[in-house]
């Protein structure tokens, strides 16, 4: 079993997980889960997460763990697609206000304080630790405090015998890597054209990824159909032969 030293809480102090539906969040659900802490686990759904990671969500459940769901409601909007379709903006790695609006103050709204609120950031991404506890929230890192890895964290979901989940993530997220959006076209043509949408729609933030369009970058370094058919299966013009 991995070693993993507790921590002290004020009696009576309620716990959260603030679960995300990824490998970090479920190795601390795991972990948490073993060593015997009394927490809620909570999972915001805003309508911006893969298919994959609600039927993950929803797997998770059908194996007997409990998570709590909150809707958000942020100026009556429920997702941050419908938000940002209604204020022509798009989600911003300069500001990240979809994280602000749509997650993190939709836990603490629904939380109870003073409390602890366990983060599933493991030992390799120290630097995304939060500097100061805010609003009597207490944040804790048990991945960092067992010196947990991601490795570490998908052997411990494989010995539970447990599926990994899936990379979770927005499918309009502006921190996307260009591969990730050229799956997105491939694999969920469906988001993928309402992702486009926010962005034709937006009227302030420019581009989602380096001031270049969506499709730019789903079709980055794609040949031309032509180049499949050879010289010999065009004509004059260039057009494919009957």
């Amino acid at each position: 079993m991995i070693e993993y030293q507790g921590h002290t809480k004020a009696a009576n102090m309620r716990q959260y997980l603030s679960f995300g539906g990824g490998v970090n969040s479920t190795a601390l659900l795991l972990l948490l889960t073993d060593y015997g802490e009394k927490f809620e686990t909570v999972f915001v759904n805003h309508g911006g997460d893969y298919p994959e990671t609600y039927a993950y969500v929803n797997y998770l459940r059908h194996e007997g763990f409990e998570i709590t769901e909150i809707i958000p409601d942020v100026e009556g909007y429920h997702t941050i697609y419908e938000y940002s379709i209604a204020k022509q903006i798009l989600p911003s790695f300069r500001y990240r206000w979809c994280t602000d609006k749509f997650k993190i103050r939709q836990i603490n709204s629904y939380i109870h304080t003073p409390c602890v609120m366990f983060i599933g950031i493991d030992y390799g991404e120290t630097k995304r630790i939060f500097k100061n506890n805010i609003d009597k929230i207490t944040h804790q890192y048990p991945l960092i405090n067992a010196k947990m890895i991601r490795d570490d964290c998908i052997d411990l979901i494989k010995n539970h015998g447990l599926k990994i989940p899936p990379k979770s993530g927005c499918w309009f997220c502006p921190f996307m890597h260009k591969l990730e959006v050229r799956e997105l076209f491939l694999n969920h043509r469906d988001l993928y054209d309402k992702a486009l949408l926010m962005e034709e729609n937006c009227t302030k933030d420019g581009f989602y990824i380096k001031d270049k369009p969506f499709p730019d970058i789903a079709m980055a370094h794609t040949p031309p159909l032509t180049t499949y058919f050879g010289s010999d299966g065009l004509d004059q013009n260039g057009k494919a032969k009957d």
